[in-house]
């Protein structure tokens, strides 16, 4: 490598980025659209193999130890294949195994609780956890992560509290972008995982929305303190804040500062808007992550994201069309004022030039 990149490559050990000698030889690493078509793939051979499987062996479907245990050894052997992946194809086999492992392991779970959903849920929203945190391989992280994050939602869904996981997912997805770069040697698991929450956070969120809104117009019953819309927006609404200091305490801004306080006031306005557009914060957290990362698909799923929920509300059956245009209005008029706010109320720091 030439002197400029072994003085970057020093600069980033002396501040804790990166560990170990300079690397000699560069391992390219395969598109996100590749690596999408392999989670795609192995989700159709994990049909295929279950399919073998139980035309093959009829009676391991019959016996639930069987079934775990085959589940289980499965998911190791996958392990251990992604472990010493060297091409896509090694990678392309271990997923189709190992999603046909959790299948198994899935069907035996919901005999093993009795059919009970709330257990069964929450079984596997602990074996997908584990499997984003162990498995050794990114798309398997991306997917795990969605799932984990999905099943939970489901077992909140079936305790009745359903606005409370918009806000456990949004934390932890949050938690792991913004310690993205704290922990080098876990990089590529934090980041796995980040693309699985905010994954699992921007579909279930919006037909979240959309379903108990309009479920509750439909059927009206009693709501509990629990179950009220607007707890969880209180929720992400801290959360929302929480993010917010994080980000200007790495900027190096201090609390009380001119600069804190006016985006920290903008940022509870806006949570105060997304009561009734509800998505509106969970969107521009993202943008926000996505923007200090310098991700642009963390960016482009935050666009998408507030896109996805403005529509979402303008579909729910509990509010006319004019007080959605009200809403919306208002909401865009705040927001339009707060860029005109910084933009010409904050003074932008001067910058040296880079060389």
């Amino acid at each position: 490598m030439n002197n400029q990149t072994g003085q970057t490559w020093t600069l980033l050990k002396e501040n804790g980025i990166v560990q170990g000698e300079e690397p000699t030889k560069k391992i390219s690493a395969s598109p996100w659209y590749v690596k999408m078509l392999l989670a795609f793939s192995g989700w159709l051979a994990a049909g295929f193999i279950l399919g073998f499987i139980g035309a093959a062996f009829a009676f391991v479907f019959e016996h639930i130890s069987v079934a775990f245990i085959l589940g289980m050894t499965m998911i190791v052997s996958a392990y251990i294949l992604l472990r010493a992946s060297a091409n896509e194809f090694i990678e392309h086999l271990g997923l189709a195994i190992s999603m046909a492992g959790q299948a198994l392991i899935a069907y035996a779970i919901f005999d093993i609780s009795h059919h009970n959903e709330i257990t069964t849920w929450l079984m596997l929203a602990v074996l997908q956890a584990l499997l984003a945190a162990l498995m050794p391989n990114f798309v398997h992280g991306v997917f795990s992560a969605m799932v984990a994050a999905i099943a939970f939602s489901m077992a909140l869904h079936k305790m009745d509290i359903p606005y409370f996981i918009g806000g456990i997912i949004m934390f932890s997805a949050s938690f792991c972008w913004l310690n993205e770069f704290r922990y080098p040697q876990q990089m590529k698991k934090m980041r796995a995982m980040g693309y699985g929450l905010v994954l699992a956070l921007v579909t279930f969120k919006g037909t979240a929305l959309f379903w108990y809104r309009t479920v509750n117009v439909l059927f009206p019953q009693k709501q509990e303190l629990l179950t009220r819309p607007w707890l969880g927006e209180i929720i992400i609404t801290m959360i929302t804040l929480y993010v917010v200091w994080s980000l200007l305490q790495r900027y190096g801004q201090p609390v009380n500062g001119r600069l804190s306080m006016t985006v920290l006031l903008a940022t509870l306005l806006v949570c105060a808007v997304s009561v009734h557009v509800q998505g509106i914060t969970v969107g521009m957290v993202i943008v926000c992550l996505g923007f200090f990362g310098a991700n642009r698909i963390l960016l482009g799923l935050g666009i998408v994201s507030l896109l996805f929920y403005i529509s979402t509300y303008y579909y729910m059956l509990d509010t006319t069309l004019l007080d959605k245009s009200r809403s919306l209005f208002l909401a865009g008029l705040i927001i339009l004022f707060l860029r005109w706010l910084m933009k010409y109320m904050i003074p932008a720091n001067n910058e040296t030039p880079h060389e």
